[in-house]
């Protein structure tokens, strides 16, 4: 996570302890199939996937910190992210994905978007977008209402659109570090946008894993868009360098991808590995092994 606000990249270029230089970043608008190994030069993967997902990543910004936080993550004394802010409304960034929308479903009442709240014609017909993110990003319910999702900002010129954040679905997990939240909305055409990049990107990460899944444990090829402290996306490419097997289908992935304050729940995308599964691990934190993700399936 970063705090403050949405301080320009380069103005930490000389600051930044986690990755000085920032070198290992690509602007989303410089992204293209020599960021890759030559192997993956595949405008399938590139133009596609890669693409898509970064379509799909979004801008997380979360402005109290709740009074339910622990002070260590669960069976240990390590720690926990923000304990000594509960109760601020200091403002803290992260990353997130959409992951699916209800497009089909009627929602009763009025839009609870910040709009509609304070219009004396509030709409009656509005959906919500799920997005994935880290629950030491966004802890609860109390939280996530205070929550803003930032969908865009692929460039400082880009325009953008802000979501409101409404609840937890069945509380986070804090100790696989992710949570899905939902977000209100009364623009009906965005729903219909997302529903149909979301169906792609599920399409596509199959076609990937098809095509690659036998070269995972060679290449160990690793992909991330994040919004590195609060700026727009970045693309980094790494490898992953192991992988902890919780048990038969949890996991977590250790991996030198390019990671900065801000990038927390970014999408670990692992370009053959697991299957169509290969893009629900998210980015954790890092230790002196190297960055790692929570643990997910596959």
């Amino acid at each position: 996570m970063c705090y403050g606000g949405e301080a320009d990249l380069h103005t930490h270029v000389t600051g930044c302890k986690k990755n000085p230089g920032h070198k290992g970043f690509i602007p989303l608008k410089d992204f293209n199939t020599n960021c890759l190994p030559s192997y993956y030069h595949d405008d399938e993967i590139v133009s596609e996937t890669i693409k898509t997902l970064a379509a799909l990543t979004v801008q997380v910004k979360t402005k109290f910190t709740s009074l339910e936080r622990p002070e260590f993550y669960p069976g240990t004394q390590v720690p926990y992210p923000c304990y000594n802010d509960r109760g601020s409304h200091v403002i803290r960034i992260g990353t997130g994905r959409v992951c699916r929308v209800d497009k089909r479903i009627e929602k009763r009442g009025t839009c609870r978007c910040a709009t509609c709240q304070v219009s004396a014609t509030p709409s009656k017909v509005w959906r919500e977008i799920n997005v994935l993110t880290a629950t030491h990003v966004v802890f609860d319910d109390n939280e996530a209402r205070q929550t803003r999702c930032v969908l865009g900002f692929d460039d400082n010129k880009s325009p953008v659109v802000s979501l409101d954040g409404w609840e937890m679905f069945g509380g986070g997990d804090t100790e696989r570090d992710w949570c899905r939240l939902s977000f209100v909305t009364c623009n009906l055409e965005l729903v219909d946008e997302f529903d149909k990049i979301c169906r792609r990107f599920i399409y596509q990460c199959r076609a990937v894993s098809n095509k690659y899944r036998r070269f995972d444990d060679v290449d160990k090829l690793t992909v991330i868009v994040s919004h590195p402290h609060g700026c727009p996306k970045q693309v980094s490419v790494g490898q992953w360098t192991h992988r902890h097997e919780i048990d038969d289908t949890w996991t977590r992935y250790w991996y030198t991808t390019c990671t900065c304050p801000g990038s927390s729940r970014a999408t670990v995308y692992r370009l053959g590995c697991g299957g169509w599964m290969s893009h629900h691990h998210p980015h954790s934190g890092s230790n002196s092994v190297g960055n790692y993700s929570g643990e997910y399936m596959y």
